[in-house]
């Protein structure tokens, strides 16, 4: 056969290309396709999205590009060092609107105020990964999306100085099922990590700080809450409307500076289990209303105005927990049937006869203090007062609905146990009775004024 008819049965140039396009999509459908910016120059991110092949890999090269942008094919979109997708629109930077769809190592700043996210999320089998973004608005929703992870994101607030409800929040996930949210870190929002009406949610080792609520669960069943660390966030972890949910490993620190701080709060919380939780330095350690069937064991709360707060509450299971440090270890009203047993209060003194570890004198929580300053908020002036102990001690024609420890640890479980430094106990007490003395004043003031 001639060189020439050998020629002729070749495909030509552009064929040859067409046909290992088709064959690399047919077959090879995790092609990467590549994309590098200019220097200075904005790549409008939409067009190579458009461009690259559904199943595949969109790697963006160092650079700028420009939202907003829709994903609406199976695409996963990866950047490498210094790769920033920038937004000044009213819509999201990235909506992610297809199945298996991924966005990785990117950067993402996003300027333009907003109802919506930073990032939009309402397909399945997703992910978020080492993202960085910083926005004006909220950073991350996912709405109606199953099946997703969102890991090792930083959501942060860099617009101006507003009111917390002016913020949105970082993650906040609606009608989603069965997600996992880990490892990331977001501070400055409203709500650090919102959820609701959503079940199977998984919430792993964040750090949430600075924001109103840490994590915040509504109308949320079957998930968990595990090994987060938050501090100065208004409430460390709320849990409200909730069933069968675990609450486990967390550490709550430091919020104190509202006058409705707590570490964990749990309203209308039912048949779930608060464990091994470290609430430190918080207004409240733990606080509890309406809520009910809920097992609260080896959690240690120390150093918090009030250790544990229990209001309007039933057949609720404590056991094996430290208080230490407290100011007011606990108070509880209106609340029966809980079952209080083995916990360790530092500020009771207890006998032992048995040598079982255990008092066989109970601890009954007094709840005289806690009505009297909530009917009349400027006798907190009087707290730990020797007239406020003496009328504790005479008001007890109630004692048997009180809330009581039956039988009280004699010593702390953490090996770890906390300790008061010598002579701190006075300087302690005079620091929060100046602070009630300046809330209580407050108060007069602001009620003098009311009825002029």
């Amino acid at each position: 056969m001639s060189r020439n008819r050998i020629r002729s049965l070749m495909p030509h140039g552009s064929a040859l290309r067409a046909a290992l396009l088709a064959f690399s999509l047919a077959v090879l459908p995790s092609t990467a396709v590549c994309a590098a910016s200019s220097s200075g120059k904005e790549l409008p991110l939409q067009q190579l999205i458009d461009e690259a092949p559904p199943g595949g890999t969109l790697k963006l090269a160092e650079g700028i590009y420009r939202g907003p942008a829709v994903v609406a094919k199976p695409l996963r979109i990866e950047g490498a060092g210094g790769a920033q997708i920038v937004n000044e629109s009213d819509q999201p930077a990235v909506e992610l609107r297809a199945d298996r769809s991924a966005l990785a190592g990117l950067a993402i700043r996003d300027t333009g105020a907003k109802t919506t996210a930073a990032v939009l999320l309402s397909g399945a089998d997703s992910t978020l990964e080492d993202l960085r973004i910083e926005t004006v608005s909220s950073g991350i929703h996912l709405r109606d999306a199953s099946r997703n992870k969102i890991s090792r994101t930083t959501v942060s607030w860099t617009g101006p100085d507003v009111k917390m409800t002016e913020k949105g929040n970082g993650i906040d996930l609606y009608a989603s099922h069965d997600n996992v949210i880990a490892g990331n870190t977001v501070t400055g929002m409203h709500d650090a990590i919102y959820i609701e009406n959503s079940n199977g949610i998984r919430v792993e080792q964040n750090e949430v700080n600075e924001s109103r609520y840490g994590v915040h669960f509504m109308y949320v069943n079957d998930s968990s809450i595990r090994g987060n660390t938050g501090a100065r966030n208004i409430t460390g972890a709320m849990v409200m409307a909730v069933k069968s949910v675990e609450v486990t490993g967390n550490t709550f620190v430091k919020q104190s500076e509202n006058v409705n701080s707590q570490g964990l709060l749990l309203f209308d919380a039912s048949d779930s289990v608060f464990t091994d939780n470290r609430l430190e330095g918080n207004r409240v350690g733990i606080y509890i209303e309406q809520a009910q069937k809920n097992v609260l064991e080896r959690n240690r709360v120390t150093v918090n105005y009030v250790g544990l707060q229990l209001k309007e509450s039933e057949n609720n299971r404590f056991q094996g927990n430290d208080f230490q440090g407290n100011v007011i270890p606990a108070e509880a009203t209106d609340s029966q049937n809980n079952d209080v047993k083995g916990n360790y209060w530092d500020s009771f003194q207890g006998v032992d006869l048995d040598g079982d570890g255990f008092s066989d004198m109970p601890y009954a929580i007094n709840p005289f203090f806690q009505k009297m300053t909530k009917t009349t908020p400027p006798f907190q002036l009087f707290f730990q007062s020797p007239g406020m102990a003496f009328l504790e001690g005479m008001l007890t024609s109630s004692k048997q609905a009180w809330t009581t420890d039956r039988a009280p640890a004699m010593k702390p479980y953490a090996a770890d146990a906390y300790r008061l430094p010598a002579g701190s106990e006075t300087a302690g007490t005079l620091i929060i009775s100046l602070l009630l003395l300046g809330s209580a004043v407050t108060t007069i003031f602001v009620t003098g004024v009311r009825k002029k």
